[in-house]
């Protein structure tokens, strides 16, 4: 009927007057049953870099304008106070704002924004996607869509606003209209781009927040209840079919003291035993263990500064260790732990050397064309100027000496550490990536990724990049092998060329994690986790270069993994956060839930470690849980799938490299 009245209920409120004094949704030791005392239902989506050990410097004060306690942006920076629902579509959200003054943050997350923003967010999927009705500057009303670095104004009027003043600023979607207004001044739009999402208030600058609510009609919350319990009943039935956790054992180590553990092949069995190293008094003591707690060996050396070691397969058929030292390597035998060879680095150091991480170069490669693959890769620089511009690569042979060496870098990129062997042209001889440019088996330069590195630093917040990796990622003989570079965003690059495939500007990008994250796409996928402002997203890239899919479980959700849960092709992503603990898949959805005591909230700096690896070799990897100096292994409730057809993936530090094994050969 034309003209009816639409009759909203309060589904929740933000009521700042009714709570004490003081810091709220602190995030390195939060009083929770404070915060759901007097906030219930609300959280606070980040902080300056999206780290939980920081304050999210909201707080309650008293003002004298309205002589009531109201919530509080302190300092300036980007605050989102948000709600838990991402179901919600048609709402009404309103609030009584004061913008204390026209001046914001210069930040990652607003590339040239020169103004204050306070104000609403409505259907919110995550911090670069999301409508915000903000007063702006003391000087307007605006409505604005974010969708990635592209701001996109959908409505506004002038507006002069008091700093003095509180003003009612509200929200109201219904379907694809919006009605917005700021006391008397009305905005309308209309648009599709986002469907739901959650509510909340969001900042760039110094400002207070008297009261806020948020409303629906009983019709609306009823589509939203289905909506939201149909999902949940698609994840439950999807879960069903995952694994769920089996005890393998328990191992007491505090009589070790402080360790740090990892997983290895050192006896050339099938599965893997555990190498604990722990240091005091100068001292390193290195003890090997099976995983039933049996001690295979120890030993104790002089604690030195090398911070990079290799694996490799001896001719005579055991694992070894290699340490990198001041000047010179440790060669280690796994099955004993005996040092085998001491050979200097190959050529004179006048100080000690800095060894840095190469990215996935922790293995051998093959540069000479050998039958097997013994060439390592070192990073390193001056210990005493820890100059990563001077840093550079050398190659070397299994007998240690050089084969060749070139600059690291040309300067100004940053921290570009990721390298990497692989055979590009198919000729039996690896060629090696450093980052951005390719150098072949004679360290030669044969491209640099000069559209990408130009794209980058032509790009407001686009830094240096953090991560690269090669391979035959895209599943597709006839396409050349890929190479996935985060910066800025996720730069697809032709590994044959250098030349830009495909750029995807979606944030800073770290931790990218290579796995089989899709079983019904062809290939490998990149998934990648943004910084900078819109920390915890992680976005999916495949090899030819394609935008899969997006998702945001938890404010800081850095991707674990690849996780080869089930052995049957499918491979998983962790998020190891308190939000959003657990296993993902590729569409979002977590799959295998996880003791959420693990997560231990209450203390994020001083939480369990949670690792993942084929321990018991039946190509499935096990879940390896370490707290108080309890050390628990976990393996699947259900039997590995056929041996004939099981998906054993080749994991070498950020990648999972596919390889289907049959059990019967």
């Amino acid at each position: 009927m034309s003209g009816r009245r639409i009759v909203y209920r309060k589904v929740l409120s933000l009521d700042p007057s009714t709570a004490p004094k003081g810091d709220y949704f602190d995030s390195g030791t939060p009083d929770r049953d404070r915060e759901n005392r007097y906030f219930p239902s609300w959280y606070n989506d980040m902080t300056p870099w999206g780290y939980r050990n920081q304050k999210s410097h909201l707080q309650v004060a008293y003002d004298s304008v309205i002589e009531a306690n109201v919530l509080e942006w302190q300092l300036m920076h980007v605050r989102y106070l948000l709600t838990t629902d991402p179901f919600w579509s048609e709402v009404r959200l309103s609030g009584n704002f004061r913008m204390t003054t026209a001046d914001c943050v210069k930040y990652h997350d607003i590339p040239n924004c020169t103004e204050s923003r306070i104000g609403i967010v409505f259907r919110y999927e995550d911090h670069r996607h999301f409508y915000f009705l903000a007063m702006e500057g003391l000087r307007r009303i605006v409505l604005y869509r974010r969708d990635d670095e592209e701001w996109q104004v959908l409505a506004e009027k002038p507006k002069e606003i008091d700093p003095d003043q509180y003003y009612q600023l509200g929200v109201e979607a219904v379907g694809n209209h919006f009605r917005c207004w700021c006391e008397d001044t009305v905005l309308t739009a209309t648009d599709k781009h986002y469907i739901r999402g959650r509510v909340g208030l969001r900042g760039n600058s110094l400002g207070k927040i008297a009261s806020a609510v948020v409303e629906m009609t009983s019709g609306q919350r009823q589509y939203h209840k289905i909506l939201r319990d149909i999902y949940q009943k698609e994840v439950q039935e999807i879960r069903a079919n995952y694994p769920k956790l089996k005890l393998v054992t328990s191992i007491d180590l505090n009589d070790f003291g402080a360790v740090s553990i990892s997983f290895a092949n050192l006896r050339s069995t099938s599965h893997l035993d555990m190498l604990l190293t722990s240091s005091a008094n100068g001292v390193e003591k290195n003890i090997a263990m099976d995983i039933e707690g049996r001690i295979l060996w120890e030993r104790n050396q002089p604690l030195y500064e090398g911070k990079v070691a290799i694996y490799r397969d001896a001719p005579e058929g055991h694992r070894e260790l290699i340490k990198i030292k001041n000047d010179h390597f440790e060669i280690v035998d796994l099955s004993t732990g005996e040092t085998v060879g001491t050979p200097l680095f190959p050529r004179s150091i006048q100080h000690k050397l800095w060894v840095m991480p190469t990215g996935m170069a922790n293995h051998p490669g093959n540069v000479r064309g050998t039958d097997i693959a013994g060439d390592l890769l070192i990073r390193y620089c001056d210990a005493e100027t820890f100059d990563e511009d001077q840093a550079r690569l050398m190659v070397i042979d299994d007998q240690f000496n050089e084969i060749w060496s070139v600059d690291s870098q040309p300067p100004g990129l940053g921290h570009t550490f990721s390298s990497q062997f692989f055979d590009v042209d198919g000729d039996g001889k690896d060629e090696v990536l450093a980052s951005y440019q390719l150098l072949s088996s004679k360290g030669q330069t044969i491209w640099r990724m000069q559209d990408t590195i130009n794209d980058i630093q032509n790009r407001a917040g686009a830094g240096h990049i953090d991560f690269a990796v090669i391979g035959n990622l895209a599943g597709d003989e006839e396409l050349d092998p890929t190479i996935f570079v985060c910066s800025g965003g996720v730069y697809v690059v032709d590994g044959m060329t250098g030349n830009l495939r495909a750029a995807h500007h979606i944030g800073h990008t770290q931790g990218g994690k290579i796995g089989n994250f899709f079983s019904d796409l062809p290939g490998l996928e990149l998934a990648g986790r943004n910084r900078w402002g819109s920390m915890g997203i992680v976005n999916f890239v495949n090899g030819r270069g394609n935008w899969l899919n997006r998702m945001h479980p938890d404010p800081i959700g850095h991707p674990s993994g690849p996780v080869n849960w089930t052995g049957d092709g499918q491979e998983l992503v962790f998020i190891g956060s308190y939000r959003g603990f657990g296993l993902y898949d590729g569409h979002g959805r977590k799959v295998v839930e996880l003791p959420y005591e693990w997560c231990n909230e209450s203390n994020y700096r001083n939480r369990p470690t949670i690792a993942f690896a084929n321990v018991l070799g039946d190509a499935r990897q096990e879940v390896i849980h370490f707290w108080q100096g309890m050390l628990t292994i976990y393996t699947q409730d259900t039997p590995p799938p056929d041996s004939s057809c099981i998906y054993n993936p080749i994991h070498q530090g950020i990648a999972s490299w596919p390889g289907w094994t049959n059990g019967n050969n």
